[in-house]
């Protein structure tokens, strides 16, 4: 579905009932760290250089500062004034002047998304496929019995290891949305192997009480790629975006 994400001059306002889904590779873009950098406050310039150098800080640095230049932009204020908090599980969150979004940031190997909604909590979760990992191993200590069945059923050795990596990106896009991160075991609720749009998913709390249902979908990637969007808000139309690498120009 490359033809899914669009290209935009500026950065638009988040809309009631929409989620926007940006997109920014970082292959053959070089120069971005350096303009990215400033929209940084300085504790975040120093968490970056605490960071391996390489592809591991520039991901970091780039990803924080397209997080800044949207929630800037959302909310009305300048990037480094965006005051971003954690939740008691750890997951970031922003709120400011009795205003809030939910956000969510992804980034692998290069490619970096970020989710943005006005009307209910979202996580997102991107993996290029690895096919020296042993994705059985993993499987059995993480999924699902039913879905470590499902995956054992299928023959093809490529289809079953893109069953995996849809299924692992789309238990994280869940426990990124709820918040609790990986307290909440990966067991309590089951995925589709395979491809999924707009489908409800419902987590089983360990209490043994009905949990929160979130609306799962898949991100339209090109292959070694796979990602996978949730959010709690079922009736958000998704907006797929590529970042503008113009807003870096932004005088601070």
């Amino acid at each position: 579905m490359p033809n899914a994400w669009k290209s935009v001059d500026r950065i638009p306002p988040v809309e009631e009932g929409e989620i926007q889904v940006w997109r920014l590779e970082l292959e053959g873009n070089d120069s971005l760290m350096a303009a990215a950098m400033p929209f940084l406050t300085l504790e975040e310039q120093e968490r970056a250089e605490r960071r391996r150098a390489g592809r591991v800080r520039e991901e970091f640095v780039v990803a924080r500062a397209c997080l800044r230049l949207l929630l800037g932009s959302a909310l009305d204020i300048e990037p480094p004034g965006v005051l971003l908090t954690e939740g008691l599980y750890g997951k970031p969150a922003v709120f400011q002047d009795r205003r809030s979004i939910s956000f969510n940031v992804t980034h692998s190997r290069g490619m970096i998304l970020i989710a943005l909604s006005r009307s209910g909590d979202v996580g997102i979760d991107i993996e290029r496929i690895d096919s020296s990992l042993d994705i059985m191993e993993v499987a059995e200590s993480a999924f699902h019995p039913d879905e470590v069945a499902s995956l054992r059923s299928i023959d093809s050795p490529e289809t079953k290891r893109l069953a995996f990596y849809r299924c692992w990106t789309q238990k994280e896009a869940i426990i990124k949305a709820d918040g609790r991160g990986l307290s909440l075991p990966l067991t309590c609720f089951k995925v589709p192997l395979l491809s999924s749009t707009s489908l409800p998913i419902e987590i089983a709390e360990p209490s043994g009480e009905p949990g929160k249902s979130y609306i799962l979908s898949d991100i339209p990637l090109d292959a070694p790629v796979v990602g996978a969007i949730a959010t709690d808000s079922h009736d958000c139309g998704m907006n797929w975006l590529n970042f503008p690498l113009s807003a870096f120009s932004r005088r601070l």
